[in-house]
């Protein structure tokens, strides 16, 4: 025993460790330190205590640790030593004490092999409650009642979940509740509080539990409330009241089969709940009885479900058919029973069960088939109670027709109280199914179906040849057969039966020209969708073949107002029944863009433009247009007053959008093969620009107010240079309209006018570079341009005689010092310039910065 001191903790090999054999070494060297402690007054005792007290005793390695084996080592310990200070005399428990206190968080014990009494000493040596698993026990009172006295020291009561026969568990629980209620009906203290506390957990009757566990805890918990209220029945005595935390705390969902127990004990179970708790399905019975008594439940339901088909022997159809049918006889029994509250719970059973997805008509659907069929079997009305149900029907009716007969939807249909939309998610091919859903037609209010479906359901309405089934078809489907591949007969046939209108998409429905006489009485209740060009060609031509004006209106209520002839090649007779189109026309828009019009014929649409209020020209088109209007002017300027010369130039711009755009944005046809080549104007190009702008300004002029101001109204006509050239000497036409222009121009072209500008005597300069600036609304943007000396002074004069520029940017034009002197010193009427990534020394540089720093109108300087 004295070697012992030199020891820091004493441990055993693991692999060799027999129980029996160490404990026999442990109470011998407990018997040795008392002797030697007697002997001597050393505290040898509690020397042997403290090289034992560590958490993992008797093993030292934490790999080696076995709970099952400490807390056995130490009851048979215990044991050991009481047997020897009863023989000898000798005090040695209480110097254990600090081994037991640190002992396992959880006490596992076997009541058969051990006394009660060993394990209540035990636990009083803990210096806290501590958790207590049972992995058997003794049914007999005696040791019932024992076990009772260990409850003040216990924090919470589990049994082994290997070992647990829930009969036995629950005779167990029976008989410890049955003793706490003769105890404190003789004593007065709260043992049953004390019973239902070591039991108030989650995971009750485990101290640890996996998903499968839940249902043994439901079953456990559901057969102990059956059992306390018999031998409360039986006694007389209040116990259930005591549970109620139990019951409140465990579980998270309530799994029941109800094809093994009464809905009446699920029914308690819930009332017991502080709020509604989900509940799972394992199976149930089809009694009408026990549906009812489940009806009662379903106020203290949050969620209803189903065991998932893996967990069942039926094949996963078969059990959702089973879910569902018990859903409907839920709705059936409130509907024979509660029909008061039929309403209230059709939306119960939809809301909290996920069989039906939220989805409130196939529930109803369902349903009605199902009390159809009971009425059937039993011969009672049912249907009538379902009527505030389909009161609040859905917004929308969806059937699959390929699942469903129409009967069903049709019987549906009569008892709304109002006709409501039907979508139509999968159709039958039968043709009997297809005629018999056109009976339900007068109940619709709107049809919605897939493509494929619409167009099989407008032939067979063709077929029919009826007037009122064709009106209500296109009544209901709001007239838009877009998705359809109608025949030419199909479509004149269902516009001769019905005055709705139809909307057709031409590019799924290809009418030959034969057939545009005979669509002509109709034009005006058919609307079309991507209209084709040739289509339109040959129809203003049959127009004008039969002089029917008044289909003209029909044809531009048809189109959305456009006259598209975009890529075609007209003759003379195409252009004359244009004009005739346009005669009969009031604010019409036309696309010409890529149209060929042959020579002399432009003239003759001129005059028809203020018909106009849009006109689409490709480039070429657009110069077309506009040598045709200055050549009008100069030949009706002898013969007409200067009001009518001018109109026709007004005219064209107002229909224009004032917009001339040379880019190639308005010349990119994927047909045409001279796309690559550039647009050069010409001298001839510009003067007809030049006629025209000046002619429509005088226009604007003429019709205003004297006493207005001239150019507060007038608007300004954007001219778009981009992607083209213009000759060196057209110029000159270009410069005299600067002043009535919003110029956007190509920088290449900017720099040539910036020259051209400069060019002349002074008065001409300041004239041309303030119309310049104001054409380019004070923006001048010559970036990555190369700029040579003559092109910096050119610009320096420009910026010399106009207002100034809100922005100059000369980015990336390879400036030096020398290119720049010229500007100086009228940088100052610039807001905003950018001289960046040019070749600039840091002398100029500081120059520019003095400038920046005397003149507050310089904004910014990059």
């Amino acid at each position: 025993c004295p070697s012992i001191c030199y020891c820091p903790c004493c441990s055993f090999y693991p692999w060799w460790s027999d129980p029996s054999k160490l404990i026999k070494f442990l109470v011998g060297l407990l018997s040795q330190a008392a002797e030697w402690e007697e002997q001597s007054g050393e505290k040898t005792l509690k020397l042997v205590s403290s090289v034992c007290t560590y958490r993992t005793f008797p093993f030292c390695d934490e790999d080696y640790f076995d709970e099952s084996f400490q807390w056995d080592l130490l009851l048979d310990l215990y044991s050991h030593v009481k047997d020897y200070e009863t023989q000898t005399g000798r005090s040695v428990l209480p110097a254990l004490q600090p081994l037991y206190q640190p002992a396992p968080a959880v006490w596992f014990i076997d009541l058969r092999k051990r006394n009660v009494s060993l394990l209540l000493e035990v636990l009083k040596l803990q210096p806290e409650k501590k958790s207590v698993e049972l992995w058997d026990w003794s049914d007999e009172e005696s040791e019932v009642r024992s076990f009772l006295q260990c409850l003040p020291y216990i924090s919470q009561l589990s049994f082994c979940p290997w070992w647990s026969d829930i009969s036995k568990l629950i005779k167990f629980l029976v008989g410890l509740l049955s003793q706490a209620a003769e105890w404190e009906e003789q004593s007065g203290e709260k043992t049953l509080k004390l019973v239902s506390s070591v039991c108030t957990y989650r995971t009750f009757p485990f101290c640890d539990r996996d998903d499968e566990d839940k249902w043994f805890q439901c079953d456990l918990l559901l057969d102990l409330y059956s059992h306390v209220e018999d031998y409360e029945t039986k006694t007389g005595r209040s116990v259930l009241p005591s549970l109620r935390p139990l019951y409140q705390s465990a579980p998270a969902v309530w799994s029941i089969d109800l094809s093994e127990r009464k809905a009446s004990l699920l029914l308690e179970v819930l009332k017991l709940q502080p709020e509604k708790k989900p509940v799972q399905l394992k199976g149930w019975s089809d009694e009408e009885s026990e549906v009812r008594s489940f009806l009662q439940c379903l106020p203290y339901i949050s969620q209803l479900s189903f065991t998932p088909p893996q967990y069942q022997r039926r094949s996963p159809e078969e059990w959702r058919k089973r879910e569902k049918t018990f859903l409907l006889n839920l709705c059936l029994q409130a509907a024979l029973h509660e029909r008061e509250t039929i309403q209230t719970t059709v939306g119960k059973v939809l809301s909290l069960s996920e069989v039906y997805h939220n989805q409130k008509w196939e529930l109803l659907l369902d349903l009605y088939s199902h009390v159809k069929d009971y009425e059937t079997q039993t011969g009672r009305s049912v249907l009538p109670a379902l009527q505030p149900v389909s009161q609040s029907a859905p917004a929308v009716w969806s059937i699959d027709l390929r699942k469903r007969k129409v009967s069903l939807l049709l019987e549906v249909l009569k008892l709304q109280s109002e006709k409501k939309p039907v979508q139509l998610k999968g159709w039958s091919d039968e043709e009997s199914e297809v005629r018999s859903f056109l009976q339900c037609l007068p109940y619709i209010s709107q049809l919605r179906l897939h493509s494929d479906t619409l167009q099989q359901l407008a032939v067979v309405v063709y077929e029919a040849q009826d007037k009122d089934l064709t009106r209500w078809f296109l009544e209901k489907v709001g007239g838009d057969l877009t998705s359809c591949r109608l025949d030419w007969e199909v479509l004149l046939s269902l516009l001769q039966h019905s005055t709705h209108n139809i909307t057709v998409d031409l590019r799924k429905n290809r009418l030959l020209e034969k057939n545009i006489s005979d669509l002509l009485p109709f034009l005006g209740r058919v609307i079309f969708k991507r209209l084709s060009s040739s289509f339109v060609k040959s129809t203003i031509r049959q127009i004008y073949d039969s002089r029917a004006s008044d289909c003209v209106s029909s044809l531009l209520r048809s189109s959305d107002h456009w006259i598209n002839l975009n890529s075609r090649e007209l003759d003379r007779v195409d252009c004359t029944a244009l004009c005739f189109t346009l005669q009969h026309s009031h604010q019409v828009k036309v696309n010409l863009l890529w149209t060929s019009i042959p020579p002399g014929e432009i003239e003759s649409i001129l005059p028809l433009l203020d018909r106009v209020s849009q006109l689409s020209v490709d480039r070429m088109l657009l110069l077309s247009f506009l040598h045709s209007c200055a050549a009008s002017q100069i030949l009706q300027g002898a013969l007409s007053p200067p009001s009518a010369i001018t109109t026709a130039a007004a005219e064209l711009l107002r229909a224009l959008q004032h917009r001339l755009d040379f880019s190639c944005s308005s010349s990119v046809d994927l047909s045409a093969h001279d796309q690559g080549e550039a647009l050069c104007l010409t001298t001839d190009h510009c003067r007809a620009i030049n006629s025209v702008l000046k002619q429509s300004q005088h226009s604007t002029q003429l019709v205003q107010n004297p006493t207005q101001n001239q150019s507060r109204n007038q608007p300004q006509v954007q001219l778009i240079l981009k992607d083209c050239e213009v000759e060196h000497g057209a110029l000159r036409e270009l410069l005299p309209i600067l002043h009535i222009v919003k110029l956007s121009p190509s920088k290449a072209l900017l720099l040539q006018l910036v020259d051209h500008v400069c060019e002349g005597i002074e008065e001409g300069v300041l004239r041309n570079a303030v119309s310049l600036c104001r054409a380019l609304d004070g923006e001048l943007d010559l970036s990555e341009t190369r700029l040579n000396q003559k092109a910096c002074g050119s610009l320096a004069l420009v910026l010399e005689h106009s207002e100034g520029l809100s922005e100059l940017d000369l980015s990336h034009c390879q400036l030096t010092d020398r290119h720049l002197q010229p500007l100086l010193t009228h940088l100052h009427k610039v807001e905003v310039l950018d001289l960046s990534h040019n070749d600039i020394t840091d002398a100029l540089t500081d120059r520019i910065l003095q400038l920046v720093s005397t003149n507050t109108s310089i904004r910014t300087v990059r």
